[in-house]
């Protein structure tokens, strides 16, 4: 039996949609939801549903680390898989996820192809290379938008194939990955809260124990985006997701190189606060807003020493 894992906050009708989308294309499956706190009406359809849901409701919120490990260790099934509840399972794509692990015994986890309502693959976002201090730079000062097909930046998208393939760093949207392997590593590191390189630690440690993880095309999710992310202040999201990244830098390179990482995110902030004097923005946005939140945003990233 496979478990399927589902942190909520906040994700309001898409949730809904999702549970929907696993009844109608995954049965035989455990379904856990792991709320928290939610505030919003996104569990009201939990009445209606006319199936098995475990939901642990959780009194705050303690990040999708966290939520994820409460999870998949209360999780009878296996393998587990991590999925975003703005997600929507299409047919069979499950179950092609988890054949993937029939190719290799050593084959740890495995994701599918995330594509948007129109039904196009989301390249930048689906699977990607671990990071380094160029691509921190490229996303900080824009290289990435002015030269998006340089080399280096290539190997970030997703493998255009119908074949398994072995990758890196998938997206924690659509996760599958086996309870030995999630027991060898420890499961996902709750440090990085509340969200955002808790899926770049985790793939990252399955790989150093000599782990494959494969990205299989084939198995196909509708992937909404950025639910939770329209809960959050621009200046909590750009703090929290920053703070991660030096925090994933220092886990895994050294405290000098985190250094020169947040000393690229805070300039990068810093000019963003200055393009919003110049640029354009959107419709009804304020651009001393817009400057406020860059340039405050700079100024509260933690040092590296501050963070653990």
């Amino acid at each position: 039996m496979i478990s399927i894992v589902i942190v909520n906050w906040n994700s309001g009708p898409l949730l809904e949609k999702c549970i929907r989308s696993l009844i109608q294309n995954a049965a035989g499956c455990e379904i856990i939801i792991v709320d928290n706190a939610s505030t919003d009406s996104s569990l009201c359809f939990s009445d209606r549903i006319d199936s098995d849901l475990s939901i642990l409701r959780n009194d705050r919120n303690i990040g999708f680390a966290a939520g994820n490990n409460l999870g998949w260790h209360s999780s009878k099934g296996d393998p587990v898989l991590f999925l975003n509840p703005d997600t929507e399972c299409y047919p069979d794509s499950i179950k092609l996820l988890e054949r993937t692990f029939t190719i290799d015994r050593m084959v740890c986890a495995a994701a599918g192809r995330l594509v948007d309502p129109s039904g196009k693959t989301q390249v930048k976002f689906n699977v990607r290379a671990f990071p380094g201090i160029g691509t921190v730079a490229a996303e900080m000062f824009f290289i990435d938008e002015i030269w998006p097909f340089k080399r280096w930046f290539l190997k970030h998208c997703t493998p255009d194939s119908e074949v398994a393939v072995d990758v890196e760093q998938p997206a924690a949207a659509c996760f599958m990955i086996t309870k030995r392997a999630l027991e060898s590593v420890g499961g996902f590191d709750e440090k990085f809260y509340p969200a955002w390189f808790e899926d770049v630690d985790l793939c990252r440690r399955i790989l150093k124990q000599g782990g494959r993880i494969l990205y299989q095309p084939r198995a196909r999710f509708l992937h909404h985006g950025g639910c939770s992310l329209g809960t959050l202040s621009r200046q909590d999201f750009l703090e929290f997701f920053h703070t991660n990244q030096i925090r994933y830098f220092k886990k895994h390179h050294s405290r000098k190189t985190a250094g020169r990482v947040r000393r690229l995110i805070v300039l990068g902030l810093y000019l963003r606060s200055v393009l919003s004097l110049a640029y354009p923005l959107a419709p009804g946005a304020s651009r001393a807003a817009a400057v406020k939140t860059f340039w405050k945003a700079a100024r509260q990233i933690p040092s590296t020493g501050e963070i653990r």
